[in-house]
């Protein structure tokens, strides 16, 4: 199962994701999806704190199972949302 977790921040965040030695790093206000089983007790205690926010996931699961039974990523997934950049106007 998937989990959204959103840094409720104005500020950039960064956590230990459980037994994987991989970080997540949040930028202020940002929001990622991430699997339930890689929730660390620093995490927890973020949204305890009320830095961060879970909730379940509303998008289906990105593994899709092929017929030889593997597990593949949808592409979709990797892309993240891009920034809106501004232009500046000329004097």
């Amino acid at each position: 199962m998937r989990i959204s977790i959103k840094n409720l921040l104005f500020q950039p965040l960064a956590f230990h994701l459980v037994a994987s030695g991989e970080g997540l790093h949040l930028s202020a206000r940002e929001c990622r999806e991430i699997l339930a089983e890689r929730i660390s007790e620093e995490i927890q205690r973020a949204v305890a704190r009320g830095h961060v926010s879970l909730s379940e996931s509303t998008q289906p699961d990105p593994l899709v199972e092929t017929a030889a039974g593997e597990h593949i990523v949808d592409p979709l997934d990797e892309v993240g949302p891009q920034a809106r950049q501004r232009k500046r106007r000329e004097r």
